[in-house]
């Protein structure tokens, strides 16, 4: 049983250790292609729908020029330009694709006062927190943003608090062996995991864990 219970030891520490130092994935709202979708999901993003209260980043390379103005203008109409417009409120970036969004398109085409009306509204969502990118370098974009250092920095202090606290797995055994009986108290402190029949065998003794 000794044996057992040191085995269950190593097991529960060799979990615990890779939990604490598996990295977070950052939370992508793509409103986008497949193509895009699959690029973000082998780089190790979780991707999210519209409906999700819980977005890190936003990336959007499949809206129409007219979905992008009413954005700018704060009069979203749909599903996806109201996903956007709320993240972005909530001080989330987004990242759009300079092909969704090429106002350089019609700089031979319409009147220079129409075509200023769109570089201005261009620059209104960089100032709302809109990122526009070339396709080819959405990766490097998104790896050089602030929440992906965030999340090396809290993986890293995770990893040294985890160095510094020693967790201890409580058995059945060990109540037996520290001899508790009906009315004791045993203090569970920071680290410790009282298994199952651990709590079985206090409940039939009545010990007290607090």
């Amino acid at each position: 049983m000794e044996n057992l219970d040191k085995l269950v030891q190593l097991i529960t520490d060799r979990l615990l250790e890779n939990l604490q130092n598996e990295p977070e994935k950052e939370s992508i709202l793509l409103i986008g292609k497949d193509s895009t979708r699959l690029a973000l999901e082998k780089a190790g993003y979780d991707l999210v729908d519209c409906n999700s209260d819980v977005v890190d980043l936003v990336v959007v390379d499949d809206l129409s020029l007219d979905a992008f103005l009413r954005v700018a203008s704060l009069c979203p109409t749909s599903e996806k330009e109201s996903a956007l417009l709320k993240h972005l409120l909530n001080g989330k970036k987004a990242f759009v694709s300079k092909e969704a969004f090429n106002v350089e398109n019609y700089k031979g085409s319409a009147s220079s006062l129409l075509y200023r009306q769109l570089v201005q509204q261009k620059e209104k969502l960089e100032k709302y927190g809109v990122t526009f990118y070339q396709d080819e370098n959405l990766l490097n974009c998104l790896s050089k943003t602030d929440n992906r250092q965030v999340v090396r920095e809290t993986v890293t202090k995770r990893s040294e608090t985890s160095g510094n606290t020693k967790t201890k797995l409580i058995t059945e055994k060990r109540f037996k062996e520290l001899g508790l009986t009906e009315g004791d108290v045993f203090h569970i402190e920071k680290g410790m995991i009282v298994t199952a029949l651990a709590k079985d065998y206090a409940k039939r003794h009545k010990i007290i864990l607090n």
